[in-house]
C-alpha cells in the first residue's frame, strides 16, 4: 500500500533579494530576514512557521547544502525570472524565483528534478508495443517491453500496490514499474505494465469495490491478454506484485495455475490489512516524538474504526469513510477470511519468489519473518531481503524509513533487478 503523506516541497513566495541570496539566507536559519521580504499577498499565502517546516523539510531529505549552481535569469515586464540548481549531499532540487520591479518575488518554487533512468540502463535498446485489453467490461492500456534479441524470452506482468497507480507506478519523482520494465529487460527478461483501471476510470474509487475489481481481475486480464496475442510468444510467464498487488499475488496464482509459471511478492504484508493500517498509523504519527492532539484524537478514530473491522460491524455497502483508507465495506468483506500466507502455503505447484526491503516502514521485517517462518522451507519459495532498501526497493541512508524516502529521485536496486532476472529466466 502507499499510504504516504506528501510534504510541502512547492510554495509560492515573494522577497526583495535575487536567488543566491534568498536560499543563502534560508541555509542560514534567517527565515524571518526572508519572511519580511514577502508582499503582503504572499505573507499571506505562508507564514514563518511554513516557510521554516518547508526549509527544513528539505535539508533533511538533501543533507548539507553544497552549491547553488546553473543561475539563469529572464527579463520580463513586471521583473525578472531566476532558475537554478539546489545541490545538496544526498539530493537535487530545482528552484525558480520571480522578482518584481519592486524588488519583491511574485514566486519561489522548489522542486525535485524528474525521473532519470537508472545508470544501469544506458545504452539499451528495447521494442515496445502497446495493448488495449478489457477487464470487468473496461477498456484498458498497457504496454509491452521486449528486449532486443528476445527469441522465447520470459516475460513478467508488473501488479500495482494501492490507489490509482500508472503503469510505470510512479510515486513522487520514482517510477518503479519504469526501471523494473528497463531493468529486465537488459537481462533479456519482458515486461507488460498497465494503467490501473483507477488511473483510467477515478470516478470508481468512489463506488462499492472489492480486491478483484481493483487489482486481481485487472492482472488476470493483462496476462492474458498478452497470452492470447498470436503474434507473441514467450517463454514462460511471471506475474509481479508489488504491495497490494503482492497481497493479492497468491490468490492470482490460485485463479491461473498452469496459465503462470511463477509469482513474485515485491514487499507483501503478512499481517492484516486492518492490522497492518492500523500499525503505519501509529508509526507516522509518532514518528516525530511528538503526538499533537489532532494526531492523538486520529490515532483513536482509526484505532476504533480497525476494531469495527475485525469484529465485523460493518457492511458491504458501509462508505470508506468511516472505514480505513479509501477501502468500501465491500472491499473489508471481501478480505474477512483472507490469509496469503495460508494460501500459499496450500500452494505446492506456483513458484514464488518473496523480496522485501529492510528499510521498508510500511511492510516491514516483521511481515517478512512471517511470511519465513510459515513457507520459508518449501521448495517452491525463495525468499530475500535487500539491506538498505525502502518500499520501493530503492536505497536509502535514512537510519529509519520515512515518507521522505519516496521523495527523493532513486531508481530499484540493481541487485533486485538482478535477482529478479535470474529467478525468471530459472523458471
Amino acid at each position: 500500500m502507499h499510504l504516504v503523506f506528501l510534504s510541502l516541497l512547492m510554495w509560492t513566495a515573494a522577497a526583495q533579494t535575487p536567488l543566491q541570496d534568498v536560499v543563502a539566507q534560508l541555509n542560514k536559519g534567517k527565515y524571518r530576514k526572508v519572511h519580511r521580504c514577502f508582499d503582503a499577498t504572499m505573507q499571506d499565502a505562508i507564514s514563518k512557521k511554513q516557510l521554516v517546516a518547508v526549509w527544513q523539510n528539505i535539508v533533511q531529505m538533501g543533507g548539507k547544502l553544497k552549491s547553488v549552481e546553473n543561475v539563469e535569469t529572464k527579463k520580463k515586464e513586471d521583473g525578472i525570472i531566476q532558475t537554478g540548481l539546489l545541490k545538496f549531499e544526498k539530493i537535487t532540487f530545482k528552484i525558480r524565483l520571480a522578482q518584481g520591479n519592486d524588488k519583491k518575488i511574485s514566486g519561489l518554487l522548489v522542486t525535485h528534478l524528474g525521473y532519470q533512468p537508472a545508470s544501469y540502463t544506458k545504452g539499451l535498446g528495447t521494442g515496445k508495443k502497446r495493448i488495449n485489453f478489457s477487464s470487468d467490461s473496461l477498456e484498458l492500456t498497457g504496454e509491452l517491453m521486449v528486449p532486443v534479441g528476445c527469441n522465447n524470452c520470459a516475460l513478467v506482468v508488473l501488479v500495482h500496490g494501492s490507489g490509482p497507480g500508472d503503469k510505470d507506478e510512479t510515486i513522487g519523482p520514482n517510477k518503479i514499474f519504469y526501471d523494473l520494465a528497463l531493468g529486465l529487460a537488459s537481462k533479456g527478461v519482458a515486461t507488460f505494465r498497465y494503467d490501473k483501471r483507477f488511473h483510467t476510470y477515478p470516478e470508481l474509487m468512489s463506488k462499492q469495490f472489492d480486491l478483484y475489481d481493483e487489482t486481481i481481475n485487472d492482472a488476470i486480464a493483462a496476462l492474458l491478454a498478452v497470452q492470447n496475442d498470436t503474434s507473441l510468444t514467450f517463454g514462460t510467464y511471471a506475474m509481479l506484485g508489488h504491495s497490494l498487488g503482492a497481497y493479492s499475488m497468491p490468490l492470482i496464482a490460485d485463479s491461473l495455475r498452469r496459465r503462470l509459471d511463477g509469482a513474485i511478492l515485491f514487499s507483501a504484508n503478512a499481517r492484516r490489512l486492518e492490522d497492518l493500517i492500523e500499525y503505519q498509523m501509529k508509526y507516522l504519527t509518532g514518528f516525530d516524538a511528538l503526538i499533537t492532539d489532532d494526531e492523538e484524537q486520529m490515532i483513536i478514530e482509526n484505532t476504533a474504526r480497525a476494531r469495527n473491522i475485525r469484529q465485523g460491524n460493518y457492511s458491504d455497502s458501509t462508505a470508506a469513510d468511516v472505514l480505513l483508507a479509501y477501502w468500501p465495506g465491500k472491499f473489508w468483506k471481501g478480505i474477512a477470511d483472507y490469509n496469503p500466507v495460508a494460501t500459499v502455503l496450500k500452494n505446492d505447484t506456483t513458484p514464488f519468489l518473496i523480496l522485501q526491503g529492510e528499510k521498508d516502514y510500511q511492510i516491514t521485517m516483521e511481515d517478512f519473518a512471517m511470511w519465513e517462518n510459515a513457507v520459508g522451507n518449501k521448495p517452491n519459495i525463495k525468499m530475500k531481503s535487500f539491506e538498505g532498501l525502502t518500499h520501493l526497493f530503492t536505497p536509502t541512508d535514512a537510519q529509519i524509513g520515512s515518507p521522505q524516502d519516496y521523495f527523493i529521485p532513486s531508481n530499484v536496486d540493481e541487485e533486485v533487478i538482478n535477482e529478479i532476472a535470474m529467478w525468471v529466466n530459472e523458471l
